[in-house]
């Protein structure tokens, strides 16, 4: 693999990956290199809540545009789930945000929703609470034994993707008929 791995790509659990955390999920890559992997579940919705409910938690002064308005959190991963990771679009960038992609960027401070409260936050974002991660190689092995496909980085699934459709659609995306594979059509 060259110098930048696959950090900014997705990955896609290959229907054998029988993982009891991981089945079924795609994963936003933002880390990787020679000391291991870091990256986002995609696909595990825990909950809306409305700005309202959520400014009130966080103690923010709200804007009343956006106290209607609903925030999904999802489960970014089994690791440090009491701290937020945001995906985000470009547009925005404070001393905390780290770019992942040209087209992405991570910020992980109460900053950016006291931001978006007041309408100067990132046009597009992803809420995850907890991250996933490889040691050395590790993910590299998963590939190698097709737990994983890489998908490149698909800013749909990130932003704009309902997600309970985001792994169908990603199998998809692969263009291959996993159908006529023993491990996913329960034949023998």
């Amino acid at each position: 693999m060259k110098s930048s791995y696959l950090k900014g790509n997705i990955i896609c659990a290959l229907p054998q990956l029988k993982d009891i955390f991981f089945s079924k999920s795609i994963i936003y890559i933002t880390h990787h290199n020679k000391d291991g992997a870091v990256g986002i579940v995609l696909n595990y919705k825990i909950m809306n809540i409305k700005g309202s409910e959520l400014f009130k938690k966080l103690h923010i002064k709200d804007n009343t545009k956006n106290l209607e308005k609903e925030f999904s959190f999802h489960i970014g991963g089994p690791l440090s789930q009491n701290n937020g990771f945001i995906l985000h679009s470009s547009d925005y960038k404070s001393v905390n945000t780290l770019k992942i992609s040209k087209n992405v960027k991570m910020t992980c401070s109460t900053e950016i929703i006291n931001d978006i409260a007041r309408n100067q936050g990132p046009t597009k974002f992803f809420i995850s609470l907890g991250y996933s991660g490889w040691g050395p190689g590790q993910l590299e092995d998963e590939i190698k034994q097709n737990s994983w496909i890489n998908i490149s980085e698909e800013l749909d699934f990130l932003f704009d993707m309902d997600t309970e459709k985001k792994w169908t659609n990603a199998i998809k995306r692969t263009g291959i008929d996993f159908s006529k594979f023993s491990s996913y059509s329960g034949n023998a």
